[in-house]
């Protein structure tokens, strides 16, 4: 039997891939949020979309330079991923919080994570607003993995641990790849 819940809980569609998004402004301050509404919506060209808060300076940062990264983190940045989506960048250095540091982009002047799975580098294309947030809609310049993880299906399940965000503090994981009949 059904049971009815709240139609503003949007945790029914959880759990979902978690990212990091790194943003930055025109004087290249960093900013990194974590981001669990980031949907790709394109093929050719490769669009993805992400849903940012108006309030936020990841938005601010976007806004102003109109490009960010996507960072793949793993199990094992649960709690750095926690931190950035608790902590307010307006209050505090986020980087020198978490310890971050960066890897250079090979197409924009936004950074990538050292030592996530892999980041991809994004330039907005369009944005609509939508509620309380915007949805800036990307197109990915490139893409950066780490080669041991990556199959010809996508991440290797068993070594890659993708982090997943399924409400509040909880967290999970990918258990295993599923193949279906042809």
């Amino acid at each position: 039997m059904y049971k009815s819940i709240s139609p503003s809980n949007y945790h029914v569609l959880h759990p979902r891939p978690v990212y990091l998004i790194v943003s930055r402004n025109k004087s290249s301050s960093l900013n990194v949020m974590a981001a669990s509404w980031v949907s790709p919506v394109s093929d050719e060209p490769f669009l993805i979309t992400v849903s940012i808060w108006r309030g936020s300076l990841t938005h601010q940062y976007i806004s102003e330079t109109r490009e960010f990264t996507i960072n793949i983190p793993s199990e094992k940045h649960v709690d750095i991923v926690y931190k950035a989506g608790t902590t307010s960048g307006r209050e505090v250095d986020k980087f020198k919080l978490l310890g971050l540091k960066t890897v250079k982009s090979s197409v924009i002047e936004t950074p990538g994570l050292d030592g996530m799975l892999g980041f991809l580098e994004c330039t907005v294309v369009n944005q609509v607003e939508v509620g309380e947030s915007t949805l800036f809609i990307a197109e990915v310049k490139a893409v950066h993995v780490l080669e041991e993880l990556y199959t010809r299906y996508g991440w290797d399940l068993n070594k890659a641990k993708i982090l997943l965000h399924h409400s509040g503090r909880g967290f999970t994981t990918p258990s295993k790849l599923i193949l279906a009949l042809k």
